[in-house]
């Protein structure tokens, strides 16, 4: 790591422990919880644009652009989908019983409506998909870390456990969303790679981007991405503390603009690398391809760059799955702060030394999002067919069997229209069950 690199990461870090400091000052529970619900538009913004975009999408970003071409962009059209659903429930749905219950994730909502086994059902698919998020970002970044830093994995692996655990122990969520607005910034130089490689895609190249052979398979990552962001805990975190609905539909919509403004810059630098010649194996795309090719002067900055996103939805996904435990568990107020601060330690040291023994990266990601979808799928379901409570636990129990069950056949895949499959039999074991139903009337 040369000295340019080191003075970056080393003020990345000064200024993050000096937010955690000013986080952790007159600290109440609600303030550690959720910002005491008062979460405002830009905060959204950026808290929302750093959570979702994460270092293993950078990655696989580039890597699907130079497979698939412009058809990446269709996981973007996707979450546009899923911003707009979510500001529409949370407008008509939530808002009216947030007012007269604590509500922290879509488990609450469910719960009130449909009973305790929904709720029980939805939060422990919430956990697994967390702690899954977690490895495959715990793994991610070990490897690119130590290949960007030009350390040890291991090492890569503590110290990135290491800086999260502490701000989070302290700062709790407050310190996630402050983190968020730096490390949000620190992302946007990511969109100056698109200047500094040789131009090799053209116009009269736009028909090659757009194979139509791919077409199914992009329409499968634009529903995997839409079911995906509408069942992600973190998602529904920042929802419900935001400090009203004008705030959530302001920061809702900046941050697709930043998330559009990355994705266009991420498929054009794949699609880019395709059309160069240079690259023959799309593993090494990232590595091989877009790391040496940086000039000396912008590599240490996609460095740090690359650290932030991390960060930001490592912390993120590990409050969330430590509020969700510590709540599940019963905290009451006087010790939800010791709670949650245990299951997010317990669940960022889980998910670490998990990491080092995951087999296969891509097959993971379609595993979580095919997992996460079937929260979303349910959330979908429960809008628009109204299904009774017997129908809506149909609806999860089925499609958690055979999520399962598919990775244990090998039936769910790295191919999305695969990972779609458990949301798309919970919905036929529902209609089964409301047509039998009617039968019998």
């Amino acid at each position: 790591m040369n000295n340019i690199a080191i003075t970056y990461l080393a003020a990345y870090l000064v200024i993050l422990a000096i937010i955690t400091w000013r986080s952790a000052k007159r600290e109440t529970p609600a303030d550690y919880i959720n910002s005491g619900k008062n979460l405002s538009a830009n905060d959204s913004t950026w808290t929302t644009f750093a959570s979702l975009l994460t270092g293993y999408n950078f990655v696989i970003g580039v890597t699907f652009s130079f497979l698939y071409g412009f058809w990446y962009l269709m996981v973007f059209v996707g979450a546009g989908m899923a911003f707009v659903v979510l500001y529409l429930f949370y407008k008509k749905h939530l808002l009216p019983l947030q007012r007269d219950h604590d509500l922290f994730s879509i488990g609450d909502y469910f719960g009130l409506k449909y009973g305790s086994l929904s709720k029980k059902l939805i939060n422990l698919i919430l956990c697994g998909g967390l702690i899954l998020f977690l490895i495959l970002q715990m793994f991610v970044n070990t490897t690119l870390f130590s290949a960007l830093l030009h350390i040890e994995k291991l090492t890569a692996l503590i110290i990135t456990t290491g800086v999260v655990c502490i701000y989070l122990w302290f700062g709790g969520f407050k310190a996630s969303v402050k983190t968020d607005i730096f490390q949000g910034l620190l992302m946007l130089p990511i969109i100056m790679t698109i200047f500094v490689f040789p131009v090799h895609f053209t116009l009269g190249k736009i028909p090659q981007a757009f194979d139509p052979s791919q077409f199914w398979f992009a329409i499968g990552l634009m529903l995997l991405q839409f079911l995906s962001l509408l069942g992600q805990a973190e998602s529904f975190q920042r929802i419900f503390a935001s400090r009203d609905v004008e705030s959530l539909k302001k920061g809702l919509g900046r941050a697709f603009i930043l998330l559009a403004l990355v994705a266009g810059s991420i498929a054009y630098l794949g699609i880019n690398f395709k059309f160069s010649g240079l690259i023959s194996d799309p593993s090494d795309l990232f590595t091989k391809g877009v790391l040496t090719a940086l000039p000396s002067w912008l590599g240490p900055l996609l460095t740090i760059s690359l650290i932030a996103s991390f960060m930001g939805t490592i912390d993120s996904s590990a409050f969330a799955f430590g509020v969700l435990v510590a709540k599940m568990r019963g905290a009451k107020e006087k010790s939800i702060i010791k709670s949650t601060r245990l299951f997010t330690l317990l669940g960022i040291i889980v998910s670490a030394i998990s990491s080092l023994y995951l087999f296969s990266f891509l097959s993971s990601v379609f595993a979580l999002i095919s997992l996460i979808s079937v929260v979303g799928a349910t959330l979908v379901v429960s809008i628009t067919l109204r299904p009774s409570t017997f129908e809506i636990n149909t609806f999860l129990i089925v499609g958690s069997v055979i999520f399962i069950v598919g990775l244990i056949l090998k039936f769910v895949t790295d191919n999305p229209l695969t990972s779609l499959i458990p949301s798309g039999a919970a919905l036929l074991a529902m209609l089964l069950v409301r047509a039998y139903v009617s039968f019998k009337r």
